[in-house]
């Protein structure tokens, strides 16, 4: 696809619509319509959608690349003339807001179109946008991913001059990642008045998603609404949360039937308010479309424990409502970003529950192209144009993580490949960082975001960030020494390196075996200290002391929980490890209590206050109805689901112990507060499933195993090797 960009010069009240006649007088052999734009753009061929999916062409690093999308068109064109029309919005691209600056990247929309037509006569024709297209006024007045779109169903699109060309210079990518599709629709729970006389609808779940109005409307009746979380604790309408996005959507209807929905904006919501109604709205009109990357399912569990299956539920939609072309933090609020710390913690569930590899291809490509020249790696990825540089460990190290655990999941070398010289840019920037190479003691770090350590209302927690920084740092040099080897280069550098990081944590951040520094229970610490349920757990986890101390250290893990009331104090960095923690050291039993307890914080807290996703914040909602500052507090947020990677590791026990499942190990550890449990995971040989359940005095495990893949399943000191089939244990 060759750059020929054009633009809209004239000024218009609305959204332009560029359209080009393409007369046909000869048989159609082939038709390929090639598209991009600066901005998003909808396509359609004699007033059809080209396409059913969203927000194209992708969110990218626009400063190095834009993605463009191929559509074979041959059947949607006809004899005589063809009317070809491209609407734009701002998007991502040249955004008015977004994530705290003006225009993160250009400041106008742009359009680049090809269509390559082929005749049955084997002559051939191709189609450039120039100045030939014509400029058309639309039916939205504005669309803004954070502010929410206005149209105007009156309106009667009219010309208003020629596109002009502009000389624009962008790498141009075939689409690279997972399509945006609208997939689930979700009717209404209830309608209601709040105690304030607000008219709200409830749709049971919170999910990212566009709400869709079919209503036969009187010229001039407006509909509009704003989107809500949660209610105060009152039952009235919150939207504190959402900040500085004013998601606000709003539709001017025309005589007749009016169908309503947002084309370039999507939102973060269980309920609306309803500001404006038309006089013919009823319940009975309104849906919900549930939107996000088109994802293939690979497992799916249930157990025996409700709240359990509810808290799998929470992670599937919270996975769901963030993956919306890149992994973003949130869906409401006016941020939005592919925030580095919560993919990388994730990654791994994020594998679990859904083929990934071809979603995490396209934005560690972004990822890579964001690193600085030496080495430094932004907070979120793609990188827009900020004031500050985030450059902080345990968020950076998502380029090392990231594509080894998909690696790691689907067995493909070329993630590896692709990312090497960006994970070694990563570890030398690191290595220049500290007082010696040895340690990353210096700088900014986010900490264990949002832990409860800390006095309340803090953010990055009580953990050493020095500790955490060096613990990082020796995973992404282990991690970069491992792929060196599975490239077949020589990594006998960084292998040392992770020896000497090892003995400087050792000599730095430990005292015979335990972290130095104060103990640590929620709200406790005025300063940052090495005694803490994250340090303890990255400690065990990442292997940084010595073999003979893991006992030692787990049991002062436990009593740190123990002396918190059986409670967590972990946030984003020491959640994804303190269940793993527990388990490697012996202590599956705390893990358990770890994840069945009720009391903040834990997953199950939220659960009993109606969570339908993961929150941000163990305490978005405290105990007496109050939220947490609305500066940080959203509902749905996935961080916290990483717990799933344990219940799929441990407590189903499925590892693989070669990339892409060839080899597994099945070492389940059952828990009666479960009752059964039952995973069922499809790779790529097939459907591997793992069901234990309690049988009078019994404990019984069917397993079944795909063709193609060896599994060693360990059950109470026994070792089986088994192959394809079905097998059933028991144990008393």
């Amino acid at each position: 696809m060759k750059n020929n960009w054009i633009k809209n010069n004239i000024k218009i009240d609305t959204l332009p619509e560029f359209r080009k006649v393409v007369s046909i007088k000869k048989r159609i052999k082939k038709a390929i319509l090639f598209v991009t734009c600066i901005g998003l753009y909808d396509a359609y061929i004699n007033g059809k959608p080209v396409t059913n999916s969203m927000f194209k062409p992708g969110y990218t690093n626009y400063y190095k690349r834009v993605q463009y999308q191929t559509y074979d068109v041959t059947n949607k064109m006809k004899e005589g003339d063809n009317n070809f029309s491209f609407l734009l919005a701002k998007g991502w691209a040249s955004s008015e807001h977004f994530s705290w600056c003006k225009h993160p990247y250009y400041d106008d929309t742009y359009l680049n179109v090809e269509i390559r037509i082929e005749y049955q006569d084997k002559t051939k024709e191709i189609i450039y946008s120039d100045e030939s297209f014509d400029v058309y006024t639309s039916k939205i007045i504005s669309s803004e991913i954070y502010d929410g779109e206005e149209q105007d169903l009156r309106i009667i699109p009219k010309y208003v001059g020629k596109a002009s060309k502009f000389d624009f210079k962008i790498r141009m990518v075939k689409q690279e990642g997972e399509e945006v599709i609208e997939d689930e629709i979700i009717y209404p729970r209830n309608i209601f008045n709040t105690p304030k006389n607000e008219l709200m609808i409830d749709f049971g779940q919170n999910f990212t998603g566009n709400i869709v109005f079919e209503i036969d409307g009187k010229e001039g009746e407006i509909l509009s609404f704003l989107p809500a979380e949660v209610l105060t604790k009152e039952g009235n309408f919150y939207f504190d949360n959402y900040r500085d996005a004013k998601s606000y959507f709003k539709y001017t209807l025309k005589n007749g039937k009016n169908i309503l929905r947002p084309l370039f904006s999507f939102q973060g919501l269980r309920y609306i308010k309803l500001v404006d109604i038309p006089s013919n709205f009823d319940i009975s009109c309104v849906k919900g479309h549930v939107i996000h990357s088109r994802l293939e399912r690979t497992c799916y569990f249930d157990c025996g424990n409700e709240k359990i299956n509810q808290l799998y539920h929470n992670i599937i939609y919270g996975q769901l409502s963030n993956y919306l072309d890149i992994p973003t933090d949130c869906p409401q609020r006016d941020e939005r970003l592919g925030w580095l710390g919560d993919a990388q913690v994730f990654v791994r569930t994020a594998s679990i529950n859904f083929n990934v590899k071809k979603f995490f291809k396209k934005w560690l490509h972004d990822l890579n192209l964001g690193q600085h020249e030496d080495g430094s790696v932004e907070g979120s990825a793609p990188i827009i144009k900020k004031s500050v540089r985030e450059i902080s460990s345990g968020w950076g190290d998502a380029i090392t993580i990231c594509p080894y655990e998909i690696y790691l999941a689907y067995g493909d070398k070329k993630i590896l490949k692709d990312s090497l010289p960006h994970m070694k840019k990563w570890v030398e920037y690191i290595r220049n960082q500290g007082s010696n190479e040895y340690l990353w003691d210096s700088g900014f770090h986010f900490g264990d975001w949002v832990s409860l350590d800390a006095p309340y209302g803090s953010y990055i927690g009580a953990t050493d960030v020095r500790l955490i920084a060096t613990a990082y740092y020796a995973i992404s040099t282990k991690i970069l020494a491992s792929t060196l080897k599975i490239l077949g280069k020589d990594s006998t550098e960084y292998d040392n390196l992770y020896v000497n990081i090892i003995n400087s944590f050792q000599d730095k951040f430990l005292k015979d075996g335990l972290p130095i520094g104060q103990k640590a229970i929620e709200g406790s610490a005025k300063e940052q200290t090495g005694y803490t349920q994250c340090a303890l757990s990255l400690i065990i986890n990442f292997d940084l002391g010595k073999k003979e101390d893991i006992k030692k250290q787990t049991d002062a893990l436990v009593e740190l929980i123990e002396m918190n009331g059986m409670r967590m104090t972990t946030g984003f960095i020491g959640t994804p490890y303190i269940l793993r923690a527990l388990t490697k050291g012996g202590r599956s039993d705390i893990a358990y209590k770890l994840l069945l307890q009720e009391k903040a914080p834990s997953w199950i807290y939220s659960i009993n206050k109606g969570a339908t996703t993961m929150w941000e914040h163990w305490d978005c909602i405290n105990d007496k109805g109050e939220f947490w500052s609305p500066n940080m507090n959203s509902f749905n947020h996935y961080a916290y689901g990483s717990v799933f990677d344990w219940i799929f590791n441990y407590a189903a026990g499925i590892n693989p112990l070669k990339p892409g499942y060839e080899e597994v190990l099945i070492k389940p550890y059952v828990s009666k507060d479960l009752g059964h449990l039952d995973v069922k995971y499809k790779t790529k040989f097939g459907l591997l499933c793992v069901r234990w359940y309690f049988q009078d005095n019994a404990t019984i495990y069917e397993i079944s195993i795909p063709k193609g893949i060896k599994a060693r399943v360990e059950i109470n000191n026994s070792c089986y090797n088994l192959e394809e089939g079905k097998y059933m244990f028991s144990h008393i």
